[in-house]
């Protein structure tokens, strides 16, 4: 009778070891499968944004729609991305960004976000860049597409943007020429996300 009674004891005892090598499993489990998982799909840490899938889109140069002698992009609204999230992030997160400028040997236009993660382009790379900053803040704003005209008599194609806050009107030129050169410029088109390829109107704000 004893003996039976120290084996139940025993089996008592056990299961109950057993039961707690089973909470403490699970507990670990617990702590730390979302630390894992977090690891492995979050991206990068601090709410940076995440650049390993963001690539340069293919851009077919001889696939381009002229518009009154200045080539433009197929379809170019596409290049304004307020909806992307590295957008997103710039748009919320930051007030400046240094974008270096690096002309095109064979001029091609690069998808905002991936000029962001190369920190690097041209006039129209950087100018992507901003309208679809200035779109995912709310703003109104567009690509302008024309030429700039020196005093020497000079002239390049060129794009820049323009945007409106706080119902003040910005026009903003990103070639580094024009900040050491007298200039005026010539729009002819304009575009963003919401507004396909057109002749350029200087009334576009109250129109967009």
């Amino acid at each position: 009778m004893m003996i039976e009674k120290h084996q139940n004891t025993k089996r008592i005892l056990n299961l109950a070891n057993i039961k707690r090598h089973i909470i403490f499993a699970v507990a670990c489990l617990l702590v730390f499968m979302p630390v894992s998982l977090s690891s492995q799909s979050a991206g990068p840490a601090n709410g940076e944004p995440d650049f390993r899938n963001v690539t340069l889109w293919d851009y077919n140069v001889d696939m381009r729609a002229n518009y009154d002698y200045f080539w433009t992009a197929t379809n170019p609204s596409k290049y304004i991305m307020p909806g992307n999230p590295i957008i997103r992030y710039y748009a919320n997160n930051t007030q400046e960004i240094q974008i270096d400028y690096a002309p095109d040997n064979v001029d091609y236009w690069q998808n905002p976000d991936y000029t962001l993660k190369i920190m690097r382009g041209d006039c129209e790379d950087e100018t992507f860049v901003w309208v679809s900053i200035h779109r995912a803040k709310g703003h109104k704003a567009i690509a302008v597409g024309g030429y700039i005209y020196f005093d020497d008599g000079t002239s390049v194609r060129d794009i820049w943007y323009e945007y409106v806050d706080n119902n003040t009107r910005q026009i903003k030129f990103v070639t580094p020429v024009v900040s050491v050169r007298k200039f005026y410029s010539k729009p002819l088109f304009m575009f963003n996300d919401a507004m396909g390829i057109r002749d350029y109107d200087p009334d576009w704000m109250n129109k967009d």
